[in-house]
């Protein structure tokens, strides 16, 4: 007989982290929020732009 098992899925823990990305050429702080077990980037949001 085939059973098929199901994986649990985890909920997400966030941590919110500070990155630099470019967008345009133009570097920007982005403020990243990411889970610590499967690293799957949850959400972005650009703060202002960073020095160059």
């Amino acid at each position: 007989m085939n059973m098929l098992r199901r994986t649990r899925s985890h909920r997400h823990h966030e941590v919110t982290s500070l990155v630099i990305r470019q967008r345009a050429g133009v570097p920007y702080e982005v403020e990243q929020r990411v889970c610590s077990e499967c690293r799957t980037v949850l959400a972005e949001r650009a703060l202002r732009r960073a020095a160059a």
